[in-house]
């Protein structure tokens, strides 16, 4: 259980534990937020966005299951991508053509149907499920987990490659312009090491049809730039969105959102970023924006112009993965920064080669000289807390104090 400091203006939410630990098998797969274990079925829920399903899906993700979500007709095509081994779900969902996607799977795709919510006065439906595809059960729609997990176990998973099916329905669901609705944001808070304070939220995008999978990869594999720039802006939006609850709570903090080279470049993003700031009255040093490893990468004079400019509308920005790829000294240097972000790879391998730590201490150092924040990434044990605190570390961002929350977790949401 992480340690809560008594001293945050309101405690931040325990990392929430596993039903069960996951196989000695499970594998991490690069770009995926939680591990999967071999040897379990792939799952596609398919019905309305509902909590009693999103809970489940939540616990499955938990125990090692791969797991996706759809919801309507026109998503049809992301859900075959995925290659479900199994799908869940209502028949009626998706515009009534569940058969559809079952036959696209090449009908042989078993099912566990989910009786719908009856009207109120009226009795649920009984009736059997009907079509000609396998099913496994029937469950009504407050169902428990064990039920559906007892019936999974009927399931011969095939082995196939997680990361290149994910891949494919991250395509189809940008092909079918179904990716942008399926956004939503939850936030990490940054901790001040010196005060053990909430110093400010990270925004971090999430996509509800494969919410395991790191933003990195949702921002950079498969959008096309006019995509990037209004999934961005909406990450924006969302995290000012937050500051105004915690302002109007009285507990005003910084809040960021991650941007690639390539949108912060572009002439438009620049134009509604500032419309946001000014619509908004956001005081000067409110929203962070951070730079992220780009395979588009801009040159840094460039960079400067438009930071620059973004700046005097009261814009900071910070230098996220520091560490990582081509991330260099070159660009702390020179770009007009308030915040450098230590990746947390690059830490943990400063931890497993002590002697790496002093190369580290020195690039902390370097940056508390030039005013400039330093963050260290990925804080999971007391022993990466003392380890960032003797470095010298202005804040620290991980799971020790808890996974990523909805905004209404830290601040009351009100419509903008």
């Amino acid at each position: 259980m992480p340690v809560i400091h008594e001293k945050f203006p309101k405690p931040l939410p325990p990392m929430p534990g596993r039903l069960s630990p996951l196989p000695s098998d499970a594998r991490t797969v690069p770009g995926y937020v939680v591990p999967y274990a071999s040897g379990l079925p792939r799952i596609l829920f398919v019905h309305d966005y509902d909590p009693v399903s999103r809970q489940t899906q939540v616990e499955l993700r938990g125990i090692g299951y791969p797991v996706a979500w759809i919801g309507r007709g026109e998503e049809i095509a992301a859900g075959v991508a995925f290659g479900p081994d199994v799908v869940v779900g209502d028949r009626a969902a998706v515009g009534g053509r569940v058969d559809e996607l079952l036959a696209a799977l090449g009908g042989t795709c078993p099912m566990v149907v989910i009786k719908p919510a009856a009207p109120a006065g009226r009795a649920p439906d009984r009736r059997p499920a009907g079509g000609s595809h396998l099913v496994l059960g029937v469950l009504d729609q407050a169902y428990k987990m064990d039920a559906l997990t007892e019936m999974l176990t009927a399931v011969t998973p095939q082995e196939r490659d997680a990361a290149v099916l994910e891949r494919a329905m991250l395509d189809a669901l940008a092909d079918g312009r179904c990716l942008l609705d399926n956004l939503y944001y939850d936030f990490l808070p940054k901790i001040d090491l010196r005060r053990d304070t909430i110093a400010g939220y990270e925004a971090l995008a999430r996509l509800r049809n494969l919410p395991s999978i790191n933003p990195e990869i949702l921002f950079t594999a498969v959008m096309d730039l006019p995509l990037e720039i209004a999934a961005t802006l909406c990450a924006v939006r969302a995290a000012l969105t937050l500051w105004r609850a915690l302002a109007i709570e009285q507990r005003s903090a910084a809040v960021a959102v991650n941007c690639s080279q390539a949108v912060l470049a572009d002439p438009g993003f620049q134009e509604a970023l500032q419309r946001e700031v000014r619509d908004r009255a956001v005081p000067v040093g409110v929203l962070l924006i951070e730079i992220t490893e780009d395979a588009r990468p801009v040159p840094i004079a460039a960079l400067v112009t438009d930071m620059t400019t973004l700046r005097e509308a009261g814009i900071r920005f910070s230098l996220d993965d520091f560490g990582k790829g081509a991330t260099n000294f070159d660009r702390v240097f020179n770009l007009p920064i308030s915040e450098v972000k230590i990746d947390r790879g690059f830490f943990r391998q400063c931890l497993e080669h002590p002697d790496r730590l002093g190369i580290l201490e020195q690039v902390i150092r370097s940056c508390r000289q030039r005013g400039v924040q330093t963050v260290i990434e990925g804080i999971e044990t007391d022993e990466h807390l003392v380890v960032a605190r003797r470095l010298g570390a202005t804040l620290a961002q991980g799971f020790y104090w808890g996974r990523p929350m909805p905004a209404g977790t830290f601040a009351h949401i009100r419509p903008y």
